[in-house]
């Protein structure tokens, strides 16, 4: 990036007020709080700081892709934080967990196309609490993931609903899946009925919610 431009973006009073910039780098996009000192220079807020500063090297700005304004909702970004760092847990292949991992931090989770933006959307569930109201159907599935084997429990009393847990094996490559992926999740529908909330199995122990009917 030239660097008088990015003084130009950083200066710009009406696109931050409070100056934090999102910085692309080497294909990797994170936040940075920046300032222009009295001389001209780029400069980087220190930690903790509104007011010190260091000027950043002109070969670091040169490296710059992208500089624009943050805009994003701190809430989200604790989401998709949140969903990153559950993902990151995983040790099985599946096509949800590596849509986790490379989720863009910039948007949201409807955006990144995590959750259809219902309200269990980041919900964790783990199978340690299912447990507690279905423990055969929980050794059951704990048995399948690791012998990567499908699985579909019967429907069993969880929380006032009925829960169920179930877990496919891609058989083949398509547009999402990869042979060998691990499709599971965990639904939890109210009682006589198909309609309630459904989360996808993000690690070996939990599940988060991305749905509901």
């Amino acid at each position: 990036m030239d660097y008088q431009e990015a003084v130009r973006i950083i200066q710009d009073k009406t696109a931050c007020h409070n100056k934090t910039f999102l910085v692309t780098s080497n294909g990797n996009t994170q936040k940075e709080r920046l300032f222009v000192s009295s001389d001209g220079s780029v400069c980087r807020f220190k930690a903790r700081s509104r007011r010190r500063g260091y000027a950043l090297p002109p070969q670091t700005v040169a490296s710059w892709t992208a500089l624009c304004p943050y805009e994003g909702n701190d809430t989200e970004q604790r989401m998709i934080q949140k969903f990153i760092r559950y993902a990151s847990k995983a040790t099985f292949p599946s096509a949800f967990v590596r849509k986790c991992l490379n989720a863009d931090i910039t948007k949201g989770c409807y955006e990144n196309r995590l959750t259809t933006g219902c309200c269990v959307g980041g919900q964790v569930i783990t199978l340690k609490c299912i447990e507690r109201y279905a423990p055969c159907e929980v050794a059951a599935f704990r048995k399948a993931l690791h012998s990567r084997t499908p699985y579909h429990s019967c429907r069993f009393p969880f929380q006032g609903y009925e829960g169920s847990l179930w877990l496919e094996i891609a058989d083949h490559d398509d547009d999402y899946n990869k042979t060998g992926d691990v499709r599971a999740g965990f639904s939890k529908e109210f009682k006589g009925c198909l309609n309630g909330y459904y989360y996808a199995l993000i690690n070996d122990e939990a599940f988060i919610g991305v749905d509901k009917d």
